[in-house]
C-alpha cells in the first residue's frame, strides 16, 4: 500500500502578499464595520449614469439615448446595468440592461456581504437590454449570457 499526497500553493504574483503577513478584510472586499456589522452600500448609487453618447470601442458600438430616457437614468427610476466578459481576458461581450425601479427600489440599502446584491437585481422590472458580441459568438452562446 502506498499514499501519495500532492501539494498547491496559490501564486500571489499580482499583490506579493508574503507568507504570514496580515491583510486587511477591507483589502480583501470583506468589510466589517468597527461594530462587528457587514457595512452597507445603496445599490442604485453604483448604477452606470446617464451620459449624452455610450461609446463601446473594442466591440463597435457608439450609441446614444433620448433626453426623457437619460432623465429616467439621472432621476433613478431607471437603472442602467452592465455584464462584460471577464476583464483579464480579451472583451469578448457587454450586455447593458435598463431595469425600471421603484421607490423601495431607489433607497435599498443592503450589505456588502452575500447575495443582498443579487436579490435586489433580482427584483427589478427589466425593459430593455442591448447585447454586443464578438462578431463570431454564437447564437448559442449569446443566449446562455
Amino acid at each position: 500500500m502506498s499514499l501519495s499526497a500532492v501539494g498547491c500553493q496559490k501564486s500571489n504574483e499580482n499583490n506579493k502578499i508574503k507568507e504570514g503577513q496580515s491583510i486587511s478584510s477591507e483589502e480583501e472586499g470583506m468589510s466589517i464595520n468597527a461594530n462587528g456589522k457587514n457595512e452597507t452600500f445603496k445599490p442604485s448609487d453604483y448604477t452606470l449614469e446617464a451620459k449624452k453618447e455610450y461609446v463601446y470601442e473594442y466591440l463597435g458600438l457608439k450609441f446614444k439615448l433620448s433626453d426623457k430616457f437619460r432623465n429616467y437614468i439621472a432621476d433613478k427610476k431607471i437603472a442602467m446595468l452592465d455584464d462584460q466578459s471577464p476583464i483579464d481576458k480579451e472583451l469578448k461581450y457587454a450586455i447593458l440592461t435598463f431595469e425600471k425601479m421603484t421607490e423601495e427600489q431607489k433607497n435599498a440599502v443592503i450589505e456588502k456581504m452575500g447575495d443582498g446584491y443579487k436579490n435586489w437585481q433580482n427584483e427589478l422590472e427589466r425593459i430593455g437590454t442591448i447585447g454586443i458580441f464578438e462578431k463570431n459568438t454564437s447564437e448559442e452562446k449569446n443566449l446562455k449570457l
